[in-house]
């Protein structure tokens, strides 16, 4: 059995499981693939029948198409050179994953094919989180779930959204752009909320010494002082 590693990913695989489609129903995409270690786990594992492994770079290609061929999975993973979903099929995918790479470039692929709306999304931001939630709220893509997970000395969030502008029922306010729909009930998430409210405060100071928008560094220090209170409680 293939042993994932890489706790991100792992973690992108097992809020895939949250499904209503079986796996034989379900065709992955998973975007930057790098070695193949996550596609190749989601087969082995049971929770997509297929997936479709690409990379806009030859060289992580050919480690994955080695995973591939020691997993002996020719015939449920394909390997294949795209940027972004360019070279994808238009129909069949049921589920697209990000992850490993900022945000703005995870927009910029899932804004790239009108048929992502078709799909349910995973998506992993290294960077610029609050971008990525401010585009997938006001594009109508719901987020029916969003996790905090530690891999190494850094914390991260995983997201899985889907479009459905009819189940929005959260407003896009400043919390949900710093934090998502992120709680505090485990380690993971209160470590991500101590660490937004530390970078919430030294962009207001940074601010307040730059003699810049008074009135946002203010809102922002108030934000971070209600996310240190979460944590607290």
């Amino acid at each position: 059995m293939l042993k994932l590693e890489n706790k991100r990913l792992l973690d992108c695989a097992e809020m895939m499981r949250e499904s209503n489609l079986s796996a034989a129903e379900r065709t992955a995409a998973d975007i930057g693939t790098d070695h193949g270690f996550l596609a190749a786990y989601l087969v082995t594992e049971g929770i997509c029948g297929r997936v479709y492994a690409s990379d806009i770079n030859p060289l992580p290609l050919e480690s994955a198409r080695r995973t591939v061929r020691e997993n002996a999975l020719e015939n449920k993973i394909e390997v294949l050179l795209s940027d972004g979903l360019e070279n994808l099929p238009e129909k069949g995918i049921t589920d697209v994953i990000c992850a490993g790479m900022g945000g703005e470039l995870i927009i910029k692929i899932i804004s790239s094919r009108e048929w992502v709306k078709r799909t349910a999304l995973i998506l992993q931001p290294m960077t610029k989180a609050d971008a990525l939630r401010k585009w997938l709220f006001d594009n109508g893509f719901f987020v029916a779930r969003e996790n905090a997970c530690r891999d190494g000395k850094f914390v991260y969030t995983i997201i899985k959204a889907e479009f459905a502008p009819q189940k929005i029922d959260y407003p896009c306010s400043q919390r949900y752009l710093a934090l998502g729909r992120i709680g505090s009930d485990t380690a993971d998430e209160r470590d991500y909320i101590c660490i937004t409210a530390k970078r919430l405060r030294r962009a207001a100071q940074g601010m307040l010494k730059g003699q810049s928008d008074h009135k946002k560094a203010g809102e922002l220090l108030e934000l971070a002082e209600q996310l240190e209170l979460e944590v607290k409680q």
